[in-house]
């Protein structure tokens, strides 16, 4: 039983972290969020989410951008590499 339990908080703490994590990148800081540590729960939301919620790029130009630079559509934040973290960061901060 106490095991449910820490199933649970640790859910709900993933969702939490989700919701923020869109809610910020919502709000044009999506660079934020791509440099959260590799072991936080915001590093758990997918890059297609944050990208299709950012007012920068919006839901077609962040997966056109996403397929330029090779990441999987269903990669999350903490398996982006280096050079995919740093490209999406100039591109989301300096749009076309």
């Amino acid at each position: 039983m106490e095991s449910t339990n820490t199933d649970m908080e640790v859910v709900a703490q993933l969702r939490t972290a989700r919701v923020a994590a869109v809610l910020e990148s919502s709000k044009g800081n999506v660079s934020s969020v791509l440099e959260a540590p590799h072991d936080s729960y915001e590093a758990q939301v997918y890059v297609v989410k944050l990208l299709d919620v950012s007012p920068r790029l919006g839901k077609v130009a962040g997966r056109r951008l996403m397929a330029e630079l090779g990441i999987d559509p269903l990669s999350r934040v903490h398996e982006l590499t280096e050079a995919q973290r740093c490209a999406l960061i100039g591109a989301v901060e300096n749009p076309r």
